[in-house]
C-alpha cells in the first residue's frame, strides 16, 4: 500500500511537472506572439508617423505657396494703383483744373493751411530749444 501510495505521488509530480512544462512553454509561445505582434504595431505606427510628416510638410508648402500668391497679387495690385493715386494726389496738392466751386488759384496762405494743416513752429522757437538743449 505504502508503495503504490508512493508510485501514485511520483505519477502526480510528474503530471504536474509536465502540465507547469506545457504552461511554460505556451507562455513563452504566447509571448514570442506578442512580441511579433508589438514589433509590427511599431512598424505600422512608425509608417503612419512619416505619412503624417509628409502631409503636413506638403500642406505647409501649400500655405506657403497660397501666401506668397496672395502677397505677389496684393503687391502687384498697389503697384497697379500707386500711379492712379499719385497723380490724384498731385492734382488735389496743385488745385483741381475741373473744381469751379473757387473762383482762381490757391492764395498764399490759404495754400499753406491746406498743404500744411498742423501748426508749424517758427524756426527761431525750434533754435532756442536746440540751445537749451546743448545740440547743434
Amino acid at each position: 500500500m505504502m508503495e503504490q501510495k508512493m508510485k501514485e505521488e511520483e505519477e502526480r509530480k510528474r503530471t504536474k511537472e509536465i502540465e507547469e512544462r506545457m504552461s511554460l512553454e505556451e507562455t513563452k509561445e504566447q509571448v514570442m506572439k506578442m512580441g511579433e505582434k508589438l514589433q509590427g504595431l511599431q512598424e505600422e505606427k512608425h509608417q503612419l508617423f512619416l505619412q503624417l510628416k509628409k502631409v503636413l510638410h506638403e500642406e505647409e508648402k501649400r500655405r506657403r505657396k497660397e501666401q506668397s500668391d496672395i502677397t505677389t497679387l496684393t503687391s502687384a495690385s498697389y503697384q497697379s494703383s500707386l500711379p492712379m493715386h499719385a497723380g490724384q494726389h498731385l492734382l488735389s496738392i496743385q488745385g483741381s483744373p475741373v473744381s469751379h466751386s473757387r473762383p482762381g488759384a490757391l492764395l498764399g496762405g490759404e495754400r499753406n493751411k491746406q498743404l500744411f494743416p498742423a501748426a508749424v513752429i517758427p524756426v527761431s522757437k525750434r533754435i532756442e530749444a536746440l540751445d537749451k538743449s546743448g545740440t547743434n
